[in-house]
């Protein structure tokens, strides 16, 4: 196994067995860049690729910040609608890109059987479409639509901060995920509607980003109007 990795052995919540998981050490975390939507890239290995645990016995996925703090409820409702029809298969180790969108899907089915939150799907969808960036795969888009949908739906119904996700983050993902899959106008009046709040005023690097997408998205709009 790489040396950036490392195994750590757990309790699945759900089928209560030991079973291993594969994490990145965190001084083989080398940023390189980051994208206006926050997709990282590294030098090195790629955490994100590690971001999701599967249980191999059971077929509970998560990712691995949240894994452990399954509820009970949530527990029943992930035995009795995918462990019965789970073929074991582990998920530690080395993975690649293709490994990991396994993973990630595997976690979107188990937050479909709980009926999980929008800001829990928002995160696992936004993730997926990285992990299709990556590859240069045009399904990047569709994930980004569905990541956009669950990031309104959070900021509509969901009460901030929500987990570590704050309210004018938030409106930053709609209006950049908007300028992203090509719903100029509606990120437009998104980045207006965060350059305007009072509250973005705390966080000035989120608030000068927010300012340059704007202005990109307002010559967007003016490129569209040329090529009509």
């Amino acid at each position: 196994m790489d040396d950036s990795l490392y195994s750590k052995e757990i309790v699945c919540p759900v089928c209560k067995k030991k079973i291993e998981v594969t994490k990145v050490k965190s001084k083989a975390c080398v940023i390189k860049s980051k994208d206006t939507d926050f997709c990282v890239y590294y030098e090195g290995i790629n955490p994100i690729l590690y971001d999701v645990w599967v249980c191999e016995y059971c077929g509970y996925a998560s990712q691995g910040e949240r894994f452990e703090g399954l509820a009970d409820r949530d527990a029943k409702k992930i035995k009795e609608n995918i462990s019965p029809f789970w073929k074991s298969r582990k998920f530690c180790g080395e993975r690649n890109i293709e490994n990991a969108l396994e993973a990630f899907k595997l976690a979107l089915y188990n937050l479909q059987k709980i009926e999980a939150k929008a800001s829990d799907f928002a995160k696992v969808c936004i993730r997926i479409a990285w992990l299709y960036r990556l590859s240069k795969d045009e399904r990047e888009n569709e994930f980004l639509k569905h990541a956009l949908k669950f990031y309104k739906e959070a900021y509509q119904k969901e009460t901030f901060p929500i987990n570590k996700l704050d309210e004018c983050t938030c409106m930053y993902l709609i209006a950049e995920l908007n300028r992203r899959v090509g719903d100029i106008d509606e990120s437009i009046m998104w980045f207006n509607k965060l350059i305007s709040s009072p509250d973005a005023k705390a966080n000035k690097v989120l608030l000068e980003t927010a300012r340059d997408q704007y202005h990109l998205a307002k010559e967007q709009k003016e490129k569209n109007k040329e090529a009509i």
